[in-house]
């Protein structure tokens, strides 16, 4: 990891340059893709590589999202990938690998067009889509080294900080599922439609004590439920063939009540007005603990407002991977301690969450008590 940043200010070359530049970077982020300005040509930006240069670190971070010795490390990291070309940077003419980092990371941490991210980096609108494309495919690489299963020494500090936080023992992680909105799939549109009316895939998520993802599985259409997600997950999968393996020493999971309680998961009790004060104060306690994946996904979305639009493209598979992409890059922030202030409080995982299957088993209860 590269050193923190020098917080001496420098200024641009030419006051002209950085008056257009401004202007230029403050229309293209807040512009919104659906908006009939978004069609319209625009003159591209002269010296916007020079600019980001002499930014000071808190400019910096305010408009990447990240701080400048994060995405120096994605650069350098980017740069030495067996997968791209020396001459070409993954076969992408004439955009080094310290450009394209800075257009991935300004189209994820913005809601721009393609037109309008070309414009801004003096590239095509193609150019701009393989650019993004390209290191989405990269991070998603080099994933297994930040978001994987813990294990041994990892999987023993998550439980340790998990009961020290919420004196719950065992706890490895905590569940949930969050929607990403989307235009409408030219294919099985209907799927996609949600129970908020909207078109969707969804993202599902375990995280640790932390907020750092530990397992991830996203695209499946928005009109499925939670469990149903999980069900067919390559977690529900591996938790039912690997138990022992996955879930070593009766270490589980904890979700909300969309999910049932099994002898990995382990949910809320339902208040049908007849809980006991102990089971009420279990309640209590399992919520305190599993508003951690809320945040998680709160602090996601914040961070990384692409998320919270995807109506430009109707791409499935390329949507899919930049979402994986920036749960990866979320976790190479989270392992950096590179935070983002303010960001948790200002998105929740508001999703009302609804049984819509019948459960026949609840081995959780015997855990809950």
């Amino acid at each position: 990891m590269l050193g923190e940043e020098s917080t001496v200010l420098q200024r641009p070359r030419d006051a002209s340059c950085l008056k257009d530049f401004l202007n230029v970077m403050n229309a293209a982020t807040a512009s919104s893709e659906d908006s009939s300005q978004s069609e319209e040509e625009q003159e591209k930006c002269k010296n916007f590589e020079e600019s980001i240069e002499s930014m000071n670190p808190m400019d910096f971070k305010n408009h990447f999202r990240l701080r400048r010795s994060t995405a120096e490390d994605l650069i350098l990291r980017f740069s030495e990938s067996e997968n791209l070309s020396d001459t070409d940077c993954g076969g992408i003419k004439h955009v080094s690998c310290r450009k394209s980092v800075y257009i991935y990371l300004w189209y994820v941490g913005n809601t721009v067009t393609y037109r309008q991210l070309g414009n801004l980096f003096g590239v095509s609108v193609s150019t701009a889509w393989s650019t993004v494309k390209t290191v989405a495919t990269f991070l998603i690489s080099i994933g297994r080294d930040y978001v994987s299963w813990p294990r041994g020494v990892a999987a023993l500090d998550i439980i340790n900080t998990f009961e020290r936080k919420h004196k719950i023992s065992g706890i490895i992680g905590a569940i949930d599922c969050t929607h990403i909105p989307i235009k409408k799939p030219q294919n099985h549109g209907e799927d996609y439609f949600n129970r908020k009316q909207r078109y969707s895939i969804v993202l599902q998520a375990v995280v640790d004590a932390n907020k750092k993802f530990i397992e991830v599985t996203c695209g499946e259409p928005g009109s499925l439920h939670d469990y149903r997600v999980l069900r067919r997950s390559k977690l529900y999968r591996m938790a039912q063939s690997r138990y022992e393996e996955i879930f070593p020493n009766s270490t589980f999971i904890i979700g909300d009540s969309a999910y049932p309680s099994t002898n990995w998961i382990v949910s809320p009790y339902k208040n049908y007005g007849n809980l006991t004060d102990s089971q009420k104060k279990f309640n209590e306690k399992h919520s305190s603990a599993r508003i951690v994946v809320e945040n998680a996904f709160g602090l996601l979305k914040t961070r990384f407002r692409r998320l919270l639009k995807f109506t430009e493209q109707t791409n499935l598979a390329a949507i899919t991977n930049i979402v994986v992409s920036v749960c990866i890059l979320h976790n190479i922030c989270i392992i950096k301690d590179d935070l983002f202030e303010n960001a948790e409080s200002n998105i929740q995982n508001n999703d009302e969450q609804q049984a819509d299957e019948e459960h026949e088993l609840d081995h959780g209860n015997n855990r809950r008590e």
